[in-house]
């Protein structure tokens, strides 16, 4: 019997898991290094778990590779998860458990982990390429046919730190991880606001010239912007030059209807005092960004194994029987669902190549 071992039980992973149990014919074996598996699931979403979004569209994701296009629209999340016995529900685009519980998603994920050797607190140090696969860990030595490297990446730290630190000795090109989807540090910082969330447009601008803009929810903080459009914005910043941000907290208000009913009329009374004072106009406020907050912050990742290094079927080039999916990958997306139906369909991709590989 084939030996496969899944390197992590996140997302990816375990939806990699759960098609290769179809078949009978394997022996899977999970490392998992954290002490409890898909604790990003669990997080997702603030506990509500957005699993995906009915606008899938490659114009989401960091990448435009036809490969990538094809593997995200073939993928049917509502299928996937009707086999697993979890009913979805939808809010306009968005996907969710039906009980709106992240913890549902993990446990239907989970359901069949009894049905592999499965062993947590488990660091993978490093592969070695014989015959076999030789995996090197904090727990042991395994041997593997196939390798599915399901690792996640750093974001929040809880898919844990040393995410591919088993390829670093194998000649494979990485991509260096850095924070996507994360609140960012401003100049000014409006401490006093601190937690004072309002709806409107943040437009962002790399020397004057435009970048992209997106409407939604702000967050004032004490180091500078949170909120999901500013977070969205969040994932362009890595390679600007001298960003900023222009928010427009009134864009449906006309000039006369400002003076009209004044700051009061529009804000929460903290707004207005801090806005009062500093002569600030909430139809067009400009912040200097800073920085972005630690990887430990993030939502996402850019970075993880570069795409050239992999085939249409995941599978690293360079060592065949050898495939990553999930975020280990360097592929990340918008918030709303679109990385999660990236590690799903990425695992069970895997899956479905490896059980036709014969």
């Amino acid at each position: 019997m084939e030996t496969i071992v899944i390197i992590g039980a996140g997302a990816s992973g375990l939806a990699c898991m759960n098609e290769l149990l179809k078949e009978n014919k394997y022996n899977i074996i999970i490392l998992e290094q954290a002490k409890k598996a898909a604790r990003k699931v669990l997080a997702s979403g603030n506990g509500r778990c957005n699993v995906s979004n009915l606008n899938m569209d490659i114009k989401y994701y960091n990448h435009q590779d036809p490969f990538i296009e094809k593997l995200i629209k073939e993928f049917d999340v509502i299928d996937f998860f009707k086999q697993l016995s979890l009913k979805l529900r939808f809010e306009k685009n968005l996907v969710y458990p039906y009980s709106l519980s992240s913890l549902s998603v993990k446990n239907a994920l989970m359901k069949n982990i009894d049905q592999v050797s499965y062993i947590d607190e488990c660091e993978v140090l490093s592969i070695k390429n014989n015959k076999s696969y030789e995996i090197i860990t904090t727990n042991g030595h395994y041997q593997a046919d196939k390798i599915v490297i399901a690792t996640g990446s750093p974001a929040s730290h809880l898919s844990g730190q040393n995410n591919l630190k088993m390829l670093e000795k194998m000649n494979v090109s990485l991509i260096p991880f850095t924070p996507s989807l994360v609140q960012v540090k401003t100049k000014p910082v409006f401490k006093a606001l601190k937690g004072q969330r309002v709806k409107g447009i943040v437009t962002l601008y790399d020397q004057n010239q435009l970048i992209e803009k997106q409407t939604g929810e702000i967050m004032f903080t004490d180091y500078g912007l949170s909120g999901i459009c500013v977070m969205q914005l969040s994932r362009y910043l890595e390679h600007l030059k001298n960003p900023k941000f222009v928010l427009n907290l009134l864009p449906d208000i006309e000039k006369e209807e400002l003076q009209h009913y004044g700051l009061e009329g529009f804000f929460h009374e903290k707004i207005v005092h801090v806005f009062k004072e500093k002569n600030i106009d909430p139809q067009h406020i400009e912040i200097k960004i800073v920085d972005t907050m630690p990887i430990e912050k993030a939502q996402v990742c850019h970075g993880g194994v570069s795409l050239k290094e992999v085939d249409e079927n995941l599978q690293l080039k360079k060592y065949p029987g050898i495939y990553v999916c999930g975020e280990a990958l360097d592929v990340d997306g918008d918030c709303g669902g679109y990385n999660l139906h990236f590690a799903f369909a990425s695992g069970v991709h895997v899956a479905k190549f490896l059980k036709e590989d014969k």
